[in-house]
């Protein structure tokens, strides 16, 4: 039986919602250790709703996270199993944000170039939060203030330097969109 196309994207999505549970898991208990309901709640709240673990999805993440020994699990008072992330699942976690900002950028220059090839907007290059400022903020908690202070700085001057270009798209689509509906209107 041949799958439809809504089966096919629906299962990858429940893929990459997977993933992004396990990268959850290990950012959330880089923060400190906790037991599995408290990370579904933290999980949820972090992410406003988009990842919302259940119990039956968090579960096997976590068996399947201390079966690679990324975490470990210990039984407090035999009611609540607490977790922790491992030295080995801190170095997964900082190469797996390194690899999913690889290939959200390589994405999103795919996509600018073929809406520019549409002629839907201009080609630009989109600021983008840089790895330094990631592994800074994000990975390193060791990081001086200093080191923090000028990373927000950076991040401050490319979100000044994404709201100037967001507001030259803006125009190129207003522009397109009169002369598409002056073409409609002849």
């Amino acid at each position: 039986m041949d799958s439809t196309t809504e089966e096919i994207a629906s299962f990858w999505k429940s893929q990459m919602q997977k993933g992004y549970l396990k990268l959850a898991i290990l950012f959330t208990l880089s923060k400190g250790p906790t037991h599995g309901y408290s990370l579904m709640k933290s999980i949820n709240e972090f992410t406003l709703g988009i990842i919302a673990p259940t119990a039956g999805g968090i579960y096997p993440a976590l068996k399947e996270l201390e079966k690679r020994k990324l975490i470990n699990g210990e039984w407090e008072h035999e009611e609540k199993k607490i977790y922790y992330i491992t030295d080995k699942g801190k170095d997964v976690f900082r190469k797996a944000v390194e690899k999913h900002y690889e290939l959200a950028s390589s994405i999103r220059k795919w996509t600018l170039k073929e809406l520019a090839d549409l002629q839907i907007m201009e080609e630009v290059e989109i600021p983008t939060v840089t790895m330094p400022f990631i592994k800074l903020l994000l990975l390193n908690e060791k990081a001086s203030i200093e080191e923090r202070i000028m990373s927000l700085k950076k991040l401050r001057q490319e979100s000044q330097r994404l709201v100037r270009m967001l507001n030259k798209m803006i125009t190129f689509i207003d522009n397109r969109l009169d002369e598409l509906s002056n073409k409609r209107n002849v």
